[in-house]
């Protein structure tokens, strides 16, 4: 009798696992098709320093070209997604650099205040300068 009751729990245990586990990988198959993102790093040019208006380099971008800003206050985000047609001053959320020089990006205007440094290929979170976001700055001497 006892191997009856134990011998029923697991296949009652195996019905109800089935089921869910079709359910989830459904569910993942479903959420990897449905899942698009409109701007990658390696979607920011050679060359280029992009500003994203969205965190994790998502949402509308501006691309310079390795020009110093004093004063992002004329530059808006030109592609399309999130926050298109806005100024990049005070709403960049995350960066991408493409350019062959190391840039600073810069709370204020004229390159001062709290900083965020960018590397070669390097991109991500804005953290000092998080939708502060007012000067750039890139390095004179490039390798």
């Amino acid at each position: 009798m006892k191997r009856k009751m134990t011998l029923a729990a697991v296949a009652l245990g195996a019905a109800l696992v089935t089921p869910f586990m079709a359910s989830t990988a459904q569910a993942t198959e479903s959420s990897t098709v449905a899942e698009v993102t409109p701007m990658a790093a390696s979607d920011c040019p050679t060359g280029k320093f992009c500003f994203f208006y969205n965190s994790g380099l998502a949402g509308s971008h501006n691309e310079l070209s390795g020009v110093n800003v004093p004063n992002l206050a004329n530059y808006t985000f030109t592609s399309s997604g999130a926050g298109k047609g806005q100024s990049v001053k005070n709403n960049a959320a995350s960066a991408q650099n493409n350019n062959h020089c190391n840039a600073t990006v810069f709370y204020n205007s004229n390159y001062a205040g709290a900083s965020d440094w960018f590397g070669y290929r390097n991109g991500g979170q804005l953290v000092n300068t998080y939708n502060n976001n007012a000067s750039v700055y890139f390095a004179s001497f490039c390798g």
